[in-house]
């Protein structure tokens, strides 16, 4: 192997071992195509060793690849980058490897290109996730004795926009569902289609938040085989759910080019599978939800304005727990009755101390929090009678503050929120705080819990919280 750059050679020798700690697929070629570091995740994904890749050109080894069909040679040519780029390949074990990665050239000081670096990491296991929850939606939905999902609230806010939905279902329009984490989107939605003409068909939901972007549309619209490598003939929900009803939740984090493709369905409910050669139809009812304020999301252009108002026909806006106090006792009555079988001892009701302590919350995480909550102190009493003592996390004590102000949609994320344009510095901050807030919601304001999602130590996550003054008794919707 030829002598390396020096720059080069130098920032090998500095993050080498950084890159090993990593523990995903990680290669960097240099100005020939030829490998100057490939670790051992990239060899476990390839079916190849070290050994066999280091010091040799990309194209030996991988010689049934076309110089064409590499990322990493055409960004050493062209100094193209590749950001989250989706690609499905042959391993030398003859395995389809599904991978997602990222690819960016490296360039000197003198801004000569010296090689390319691509880190990235097999998306394998996420495809036949989904594949087996296509499976099994069609095997669900088959039986059309579905459960009820009641709403349980005395708040007259609730109440109407209970009476609202109905209405709305007997219609037969896209409705959109606007609402925190944990405010029961999901339960309307249910609701909807109970109430709708389209209760004898299936009900499918499709969380737009929880699939890789790239995933998303063979999710949606299905996929022909041989569309792409590894592909074969599935159903997407929009043909699973003809003639019932497919609910979009966290549609804001559904990228903009697929809301295109969403739209062009609903302008005449047709769609084409990926490497379809024909046109399909599915008479389905989409009901959508979203965690953010929709005005934000088109002002920032992460919201199709023509979509929203398409889908927009008709709109529910929960209002969080917090503004629902009749409801916090109702509720917290409602889930000792349903997991009372499920623990040890006999309880039944709530004392009044433990009723001042549930009224006096917060509960940024709304209904989904405080179920949580309850069925936490349950398990921790150790006697029979009514609830006493309500156990949160003590690892935790700000996760329910004191003195938080109630939630609102019109809340600032924070009292520091950075812009998503501006300098390179700005973007990134932007990102990671919107990364941190959507964990933090996940997790109920647990920071343990966030840390695990995001992968760092609590110690760090509680650092970046008051970096960027986060208060977690009043955690906004933008995640």
């Amino acid at each position: 192997m030829p002598p390396l750059d020096p720059e080069l050679q130098y920032a090998l020798e500095m993050f080498s071992r950084f890159f090993d700690l990593i523990h995903q697929p990680l290669a960097i070629i240099n100005r020939d195509g030829e490998y100057v570091y490939y670790n051992q995740e990239s060899a476990d994904l390839d079916g190849y060793t070290v050994e066999q890749a280091l010091g040799h050109h990309m194209l030996d080894v991988y010689p049934k690849m076309k110089e064409s069909q590499s990322t990493m040679l055409h960004s050493l040519k062209q100094g193209v980058e590749y950001i989250g780029h989706y690609q499905v390949y042959y391993n030398a074990k003859g395995q389809a490897v599904d991978y997602q990665h990222t690819t960016a050239p490296l360039y000197a000081r003198n801004g000569e290109m010296v090689g390319v670096i691509e880190i990235g990491r097999n998306m394998s296991s996420v495809r036949r996730l989904q594949e087996q929850v296509v499976e099994l939606n069609q095997l669900l939905y088959s039986n059309q004795a579905e459960n009820t999902h009641d709403i349980i609230t005395e708040n007259p806010a609730m109440l109407a926009l209970i009476d609202k939905a109905k209405r709305l279902a007997v219609n037969d329009i896209p409705v959109v569902i606007v609402g925190e984490t944990g405010t029961g989107k999901e339960l309307f939605a249910r609701l909807i289609h109970r109430c709708s003409k389209r209760v004898n068909k299936p009900f499918i939901a499709l969380n737009c938040g929880a699939l890789p972007s790239t995933l998303i549309e063979s999710t949606l619209f299905g996929t022909v085989k041989g569309a792409f490598t590894g592909a074969e003939n599935s159903q997407g929900y929009l043909e699973l759910a003809d003639g019932g009803t497919l609910f979009l939740d966290e549609l804001n984090a559904m990228p903009i080019e697929m809301q295109s493709k969403l739209l062009r369905f609903l302008q005449d409910k047709s769609f084409w599978k990926l490497g379809g050669n024909h046109e399909l139809h599915s008479n389905v009812r989409i009901v959508a939800a979203m965690n953010e304020s929709p005005t934000q999301l088109i002002k920032h252009n992460r919201m199709r304005a023509d979509l929203f108002y398409r889908l927009g026909v008709g709109m529910l806006a929960l209002p969080p727990l917090s503004t629902r106090p009749e409801d916090i006792l109702l509720l917290s009555r409602y889930f000792i009755d349903k997991y009372r079988d499920d623990v040890e001892h006999d309880i039944q009701g709530i004392s009044e101390n433990a009723c001042g302590i549930l009224l006096k919350r917060a509960w940024p995480g709304n209904v989904r929090m405080l179920e949580n909550t309850i069925v936490r102190s349950m398990i921790m009493q150790e006697h029979d009678g009514p609830l006493e003592n309500i156990a949160y996390d003590e690892e935790c004590p700000e996760l329910f503050p004191e003195n938080a102000a109630p939630i609102t949609e019109e809340q600032p994320m924070s009292a520091r929120t950075f812009e998503c344009d501006g300098d390179l510095v700005s973007q990134v901050a932007y990102f990671e705080q919107q990364l941190i807030t959507k964990a933090l919601n996940q997790a109920n304001s647990n920071v343990a819990e966030a840390a695990k999602r995001l992968g760092i130590s609590r110690t760090t996550l509680h650092y970046k919280i008051k970096k960027y003054a986060i208060r977690l008794g009043v955690l906004a919707t933008h995640a």
